[in-house]
């Protein structure tokens, strides 16, 4: 008799009358031997790991960060929530509660092609100890792997000394993770791949920042613009993130341009009015406020500030 048919048969039970097995027990043999359970079998239970074995897993790959001067972006929160495959927003409270029990090290630091000062994250003594234990448990999981057109079955230490040193042990349990079945060439490829992925997602991110810049060119943005900018980002698949981090960028860059056309245009009219006439310069000035892109009603109130200014007593 089957595990399914000995879950979902009527007990013996003479006190109780038996209506057949309940919803939730048929679910649970359905889900129990489905395809998407059973495809990794024993292997895929192994290498079920929590959110915080994920994190110390992939700080794992790091050594000697705590006397670095300058640390690399991959110890920054978004490239921690990328790793373990959460959203960056929940990633902090795990960082947290690791933090606190003193498995990792929080540091405020200069980041590796960033401006600013950033928070990192590395192992602490306590920290390796636990990714050691990690490491050895999924070291002598087993699971099928295509070498040279033959599907086999290795453990993923033997995976890991198989491929080159590019490929992190971290990486490969990701994959493992993800994929019922792993490919070698794929596994040495895997650096290509990411580098495609992320040239892709950069010339997505410029695409959307050259029309948000066409669209903000004037000051301001209509509401056609809006909705042509949220479809184009839905469909360039730009995220909440990226989309934040361009507009504001985009709106320094406007409204810092806007600030140099006006004050250009200011110190012609103070030039005008030293020499005697605003309206025997008014050709050249009209020429020049086209030139600058300024509208008619911003050229009146440039002039109007600066012939009060002149007016005031020094």
């Amino acid at each position: 008799m089957s595990v399914c048919s000995g879950l979902c048969a009527a007990p013996q039970l003479p006190s109780s009358p038996w209506r057949g097995p309940s919803r939730a027990l048929i679910n649970l043999c359905v889900e129990f031997f489905s395809p998407s359970t059973m495809r990794g079998g024993m292997a895929a239970s192994r290498l079920a790991l929590t959110t915080e074995e994920r994190i110390l897993l992939y700080l794992s790959d790091f050594r000697g960060m705590e006397d670095r001067f300058e640390l690399p972006v991959a110890l920054t929160q978004k490239s921690v929530a990328f790793a373990a495959g959460i959203h960056r927003k929940h990633v902090s409270r795990y960082l947290d509660e690791l933090v606190e029990e003193g498995a990792v090290s929080e540091r405020k630091a200069h980041i590796g092609g960033m401006k600013q000062r950033m928070l990192a994250y590395y192992l602490s003594s306590r920290g390796w100890e636990r990714s050691k234990s990690i490491r050895d448990h999924l070291s002598a999981v087993r699971v099928p792997i295509v070498v040279d057109g033959g599907t086999k079955e290795m453990t993923l230490d033997e995976i890991d000394r198989a491929t080159s040193v590019r490929l992190s042990f971290s990486d490969i349990v990701r994959e493992a993770m993800d994929r019922p079945v792993l490919d070698l060439r794929e596994l040495e490829g895997i650096d290509e791949r990411r580098k495609r992925e992320m040239d892709e997602r950069l010339a997505r991110i410029e695409a959307y920042a050259k029309a948000m810049l066409t669209a903000w060119q004037d000051g301001k943005v209509t509401a056609t613009e809006q909705l042509l900018l949220e479809q184009l980002r839905q469909h360039l698949e730009i995220s909440e993130l990226d989309h934040r981090r361009i507009e504001s960028s985009t709106l320094e860059r406007v409204l810092g341009t806007m600030e140099d056309e006006t004050k250009t245009y200011r110190d012609l009219v103070r030039h005008a009015i030293a020499r005697g006439s605003l309206e025997k310069s008014r050709a050249l000035l009209e020429a020049v406020r086209k030139l600058l892109h300024l509208t008619k009603a911003d050229a009146k109130r440039v002039e109007r500030e600066v012939a009060e200014e002149s007016l005031v007593p020094t």
